[in-house]
């Protein structure tokens, strides 16, 4: 191993990581949803294995859309958490979802980036790391790599794909990010996505550069199967984003239908986000005595918050599910839960049903289905521990922190001249 190159022991073997990596994405700690949890693991197992390890990154405003109290100021935005190196710029979140807001936003956000490397405030670096979303992380994070050096891109959401199925912004718009799209990934070394189905989408949009499939990550050691507390309800479980590709209307309808099947039990929505109001005004609507919201569960509390799920949810608008992988599935099967999910036959949810065998599917927009298939697995306890089990076995192998860091660091040091 070259001497220049750290190493990480794993149970398994050692894995040789950089010794400098930096990485760009819009979402980091202390946002609780999203892709921040996954970048955030990323970033601080880089720097567990003695990495010098920098993210550069937006000031925290996500799911809720607000800068964070004693974020707004500046007066964090240097500062070292857990080993790792923070520099976050200013922005302006978006307020609606639409794409003009989004536009506005990641401008802003990535124009600081640039302007920070214009001004030496973030070196050059051999490993660049890169998160898609935004696409403009992935098109600036070139300026950010040393000759010689490697940059790969993390395509969590193909964004032309999301706008175009959820009808955001017009149809030269959509042509425009595409092109950008196609630019900045051809641009990076190698690419990273999180389901087959992402990559076939990328070839069909012209994108030449080495595909990887690695699914989203999880750190099982924080996360993990713990007992259900003893003194509540049979407990159906949504945590994340309440944001529109989420599909969460037809959770409330579920719930509508599950009030016949199971009238015993509950359905927690946790999370905060743009449709928040909306969703608490439809469910008021339909008189869902059986629906509750909370917020969702500090980090240092995740494994405990999931542990309240029996069932756990995850819905997904189907003309999006092509171009994004749902990371709190893994979460959950890290946790030792099942989980009931929308999606359609030969996507990345429905291979993996089929694979591990630890959760089921249904098809979108069919509550009914839906709440028959949750009755199902409340119905039968023994039959969500054994999947459970799965679900754990299934992470330790293929989407443990290890495991992963592995499979990056591997592809940051490919062809390198180190």
């Amino acid at each position: 191993m070259p001497e220049d190159f750290v190493a990480l022991r794993t149970a398994t073997r050692p894995v040789a990581v950089p010794p400098r990596v930096l990485l760009v994405a819009q979402s980091y700690w202390p946002e609780p949803a999203g892709s921040a949890p996954m970048m955030t693991d990323l970033a601080t197992a880089f720097a567990a294995a003695g990495a010098d390890t920098t993210v550069l990154t937006a000031r925290p405003n996500y799911p809720g859309h607000r800068v964070y109290d004693g974020y707004a100021d500046g007066g964090q935005d240097r500062t070292t958490v857990d080993g790792v190196r923070i520099e976050r710029l200013t922005t302006i979140p978006p307020k609606g979802g639409g794409m003009k807001a989004r536009l506005i936003h990641e401008g802003v956000l990535h124009a600081g980036f640039l302007a920070a490397r214009g001004r030496g405030r973030v070196a050059r670096h051999k490993a660049v790391l890169s998160l898609c979303p935004s696409i403009f992380s992935v098109g600036v994070a070139d300026r950010f790599k040393a000759p010689g050096g490697r940059h790969v891109a993390i395509v969590h959401d193909i964004q032309s794909g999301l706008a175009g199925a959820l009808g955001l912004g017009g149809g030269a718009a959509l042509k425009a990010l595409r092109a950008v799209e196609r630019s900045a990934l051809n641009r990076a070394d190698a690419v990273v996505v999180l389901s087959e189905a992402m990559r076939d989408v990328l070839r069909d949009l012209g994108v030449r550069r080495p595909v990887v499939v690695i699914p989203p990550h999880v750190d099982a050691d924080a996360v993990r199967p713990l007992p259900r507390p003893a003194d509540q309800p049979p407990t159906v479980l949504y945590s994340g984003a309440f944001a529109r590709k989420q599909g969460l209307e037809q959770v409330l309808e579920m719930a509508r239908h599950l009030q016949a099947l199971r009238p015993d039990a509950r359905v927690l929505l946790r999370g905060q986000g743009g449709i928040e109001a909306e969703l608490k005004a439809q469910a008021k609507a339909l008189r869902l005595d059986n629906v509750a919201f909370a917020p969702l569960s500090p980090k240092e509390r995740l494994a405990e918050g999931l542990a309240e799920g029996d069932v756990h949810l995850v819905p997904q608008r189907p003309e999006g599910a092509a171009f994004a992988m749902p990371g709190k599935a893994v979460t959950i099967l890290a946790a030792g839960r099942p989980f009931v999910c929308t999606c359609l036959p030969g996507s990345a949810l429905a291979r993996l049903e089929a694979e591990i065998g630890a959760f089921l599917t249904t098809p979108p927009d069919a509550p009914e289905a839906m709440a028959a298939a949750v009755a199902e697995l409340l119905d039968a306890p023994d039959r969500r521990a054994a999947m459970g089990r799965r679900g754990r076995a299934w992470v330790e192998a293929n989407a443990s922190r290890a495991a992963v860091l592995a499979r990056y660091a591997g592809l940051l040091m490919e062809g390198t001249d180190a």
